[in-house]
């Protein structure tokens, strides 16, 4: 099969060459798409350079898919496959990124992106509305790779563990590259971590990903910025007002029968098709445009909520109706619009968007040849696992008229 190469110019990994499969799949409709998904959704509203996309995070998780294979010395079949899923881990992603993965389940019956994607994969729907989808199982099938193998590894579904945790596990090519790539857009060193030194001290015993005890510094310092980048970026408190704003803009457009395949969209276009709704959504919509946002009325610890508290919350957060009927109470309470007092609840959400950011369950392989949890090598796993992340755990914010009242009344309406 003739196949001409093709470079790109990344800014974190060079000069990548790209063929065969990979060429093919970057080429497809679907995955020039994710070119205008943001992949820190609002996050450059706080840190104006985050305007890195899907697209550029998607071929780096490939390159350092690609580097491990060759590290690990996975043989071909192996190493394509993990290649593949790294490529098209996040081919189903919809508008700015994790911004409405909370609300999929309640409005699209999908889960998530992940699930998502897999249909993709397997030619089950077209994300890109009749622009020439829908080829990518044909693409997959005619370089030898089977396309629901793909699929199920980017659920993390594999017979070979190993290839499961090196895509989506405590220590992975996906978090690889997002911590550098984020900390390098954002200007946050955080998130700077050694990939080199990484990439070499991890290795496969008895059928599982492992790191040597010459790495655990390297793992350590992974997940000590995975940590930080959290606390500083991707949970910004800023950041997630302005997504639940425009989360709660979205809302108000598919209660009134508009929207409804949102997930297909990219970024600009769902700002443009509630922007052209009359009411909320419209008014959300250029209050995120021109950054006037809503403050931060509460921005309660975990340790001020009791154990009752915290199941109530995240009982009320993982059902849209229950969430959206407290944010209710909370604005007729003072006196404010339905839309203008949102509710956020950072264990919820992380739970939705990061289930691997308490993972530190790795092995060590050590240098008598015995296995142990990185937890029982290094004090300081035991320490990130009971770390709050974010600070926050309630976050309410408003207009910046009702903060006052909010901070006076928010726990008797939530809890009473």
């Amino acid at each position: 099969m003739v196949c001409m190469a093709k470079v790109i110019h990344d800014a974190i990994h060079g000069s990548m060459k790209i063929d065969g499969v990979v060429l093919d799949v970057v080429k497809t409709p679907e995955f020039q798409r994710l070119r205008h998904i943001r992949q820190l959704g609002l996050a450059f509203l706080v840190y104006p350079g985050a305007n890195h996309s899907r697209f550029e995070h998607s071929l780096g998780a490939w390159n350092v898919a690609k580097r491990l294979s060759a590290e690990l010395g996975l043989p071909r079949d192996e190493a394509l496959l993990l290649e593949t899923a790294a490529l098209l881990h996040d081919i189903g992603h919809g508008p700015f990124s994790h911004t409405f993965e909370s609300i999929y389940k309640h409005y699209t019956q999908e889960y998530d992106h992940m699930r998502l994607g897999q249909r993709i994969i397997l030619g089950k729907i077209d994300i890109t509305e009749g622009n020439g989808g829908g080829e990518i199982p044909e693409i997959l099938e005619r370089w030898g790779i089977d396309p629901k193998a793909v699929a199920d590894l980017i659920l993390g579904k594999h017979e070979r563990r190993y290839l499961g945790q090196a895509l989506h596990g405590d220590v992975d090519v996906d978090q690889i590259d997002y911590l550098i790539r984020d900390a390098h857009y954002t200007g946050v060193a955080h998130g700077i971590i050694d990939m080199e030194r990484l990439l070499k001290v991890l290795t496969i015993h008895d059928g599982e990903l492992v790191v040597e005890e010459k790495g655990v510094e390297a793992v350590e310092g992974m997940m000590v910025a995975r940590s930080l980048m959290y606390s500083r970026v991707y949970f910004h408190h800023t950041v997630k007002i302005a997504e639940g704003m425009l989360t709660r803009a979205l809302e108000f457009a598919l209660e009134e029968g508009h929207l409804w395949d949102f997930w297909k969209m990219i970024d600009c276009r769902v700002l443009v098709e509630l922007e052209d709704l009359e009411g909320f959504p419209s008014e959300i919509v250029k209050r995120v445009k021109y950054r006037n946002l809503y403050k931060a009325a509460v921005l309660a610890g975990a340790g001020e909520l009791s154990s009752e508290e915290k199941r109530e919350l995240l009982a009320a957060y993982r059902n849209v109706k229950k969430r959206q009927e407290l944010e209710r109470k909370l604005a007729s309470e003072v006196g404010a619009r339905e839309g203008e007092v949102i509710l956020e609840f950072s264990i919820a959400d992380l739970m939705l968007s990061e289930p691997r950011l308490k993972a530190t369950e790795i092995n060590v392989l050590m240098d008598n040849g015995e296995l142990e949890p990185l937890t029982k090598v290094t004090p300081l796993a035991n320490a990130l696992k009971r770390r709050q992340t974010p600070r926050w755990a309630v976050l309410i914010a408003s207009p910046e008229e009702y903060v006052e009242k909010l901070q006076k009344v928010w726990r008797d309406v939530l809890f009473s």
